[in-house]
């Protein structure tokens, strides 16, 4: 007889070979088109096992993109030296998210693509992934350094544009079938541009 702890494990290597599976099944067909059958061949198990973890490939399609977010908040804010000047931050986290989209491609088309069709349940979780990379972009302009060059917080709208723009340009790469690397040094310098800290400049009145 096993363990609790060896069947947690083999719960958990099943989930994640079918959450693998419709990341693979995704990489060639849309959301729409994928059954279940394709998500059971791809992942090497069955249909009962399917439905064991998940009660839809909608409600398994949630949990990709949420272990997907958490694998890439991971490894964007692992990438960050917090020792290091703040553009060097900047640039070592833009071009961790670059590396984990180019890495996972189907992650981030479906992400744009098929999640705003399942609900506010799939909403809140791009909100909820959007306010993690705010977050990450916020802690690196409230730096020591970040002040003492005259800049102070960042508000989060506008980080949200930093976030929303590159995403739109993650999505310009996937649908010209093209690597969101070569934009690396824009999509850097543009973070740069928008986080630095701002000359006080006169307010228009009205």
């Amino acid at each position: 007889m096993g363990t609790g702890c060896e069947e947690d494990a083999d719960i958990n290597a099943y989930r994640h070979r079918l959450l693998r599976g419709l990341e693979t099944a995704l990489a060639g067909n849309s959301f729409q088109q994928i059954t279940i059958a394709d998500i059971v061949r791809f992942a090497h198990t069955s249909r009962r096992t399917f439905y064991e973890h998940f009660e839809s490939k909608e409600a398994c399609l949630l949990a990709l993109h949420r272990q997907a977010s958490q694998d890439e908040t991971a490894h964007t804010t692992g990438a960050v030296d917090r020792t290091a000047p703040w553009q060097t931050q900047l640039r070592q986290a833009t071009e961790a998210w670059i590396g984990f989209v180019d890495a996972r491609p189907a992650i981030m088309l479906s992400w744009i693509r098929d999640l705003p069709l399942l609900g506010e349940s799939a909403r809140r979780l791009q909100r909820d992934g959007a306010d993690t990379f705010i977050s990450t972009i916020q802690d690196i302009c409230s730096s020591s350094e970040f002040r003492a060059a005259g800049g102070s917080p960042i508000s989060r709208e506008r980080a949200l544009v930093l976030v929303g723009g590159m995403e739109r340009l993650a999505a310009e790469a996937a649908h010209n079938d093209r690597k969101l690397a070569i934009y690396t040094e824009e999509a850097v310098q543009a973070a740069l541009a928008l986080m630095a800290p701002q000359l006080p400049y006169p307010r228009q009145h009205r």
